[in-house]
């Protein structure tokens, strides 16, 4: 059984411990980003275009 404080300990690491984060997944992470905020832009761009065109 774990207690009260252990589990607190397991939730919540020292401040001295650096997450560790994988490039790959953080440079997939900006890629998705970039790629739905150039699609959002594309669709405002023909929406505008189809309006006054």
């Amino acid at each position: 059984m774990i207690s009260g404080a252990d589990c607190m300990r397991l939730a919540m690491p020292s401040g001295s411990e650096e997450p560790q984060r994988e490039p790959r997944l953080k440079r997939k992470a900006w890629m998705s980003v970039f790629l739905v905020s150039g699609l959002f832009w594309l669709v405002v761009a023909l929406a505008a275009w189809h309006y006054w065109g």
